[in-house]
């Protein structure tokens, strides 16, 4: 198991966290699907352009990149 930090951003200058996860090493894109889908379940479709969710390994390293607007 690894931790996984979770946010929710538009790859320029906005970014928010959405949740750390301890997960198999794979399953950072499997959870970031299913935060990704969560809130564009709230979204208006306008509003979904751009936003990602991007998970990072406790390494700093880049593991998902998720945008909203394919979850939709």
């Amino acid at each position: 198991m690894q931790k996984f930090s979770f946010d929710l951003t538009d790859l320029t200058s906005f970014e928010k966290p959405a949740g750390e996860f301890w997960l198999k090493p794979n399953g950072a894109v499997r959870r970031g699907k299913a935060l990704a889908a969560r809130l564009a379940k709230g979204m208006p479709p306008a509003m979904l352009a751009g936003l990602c969710i991007v998970a990072f390994d406790s390494g700093g390293n880049l593991a998902a990149v998720v945008p909203l607007a394919t979850v939709h």
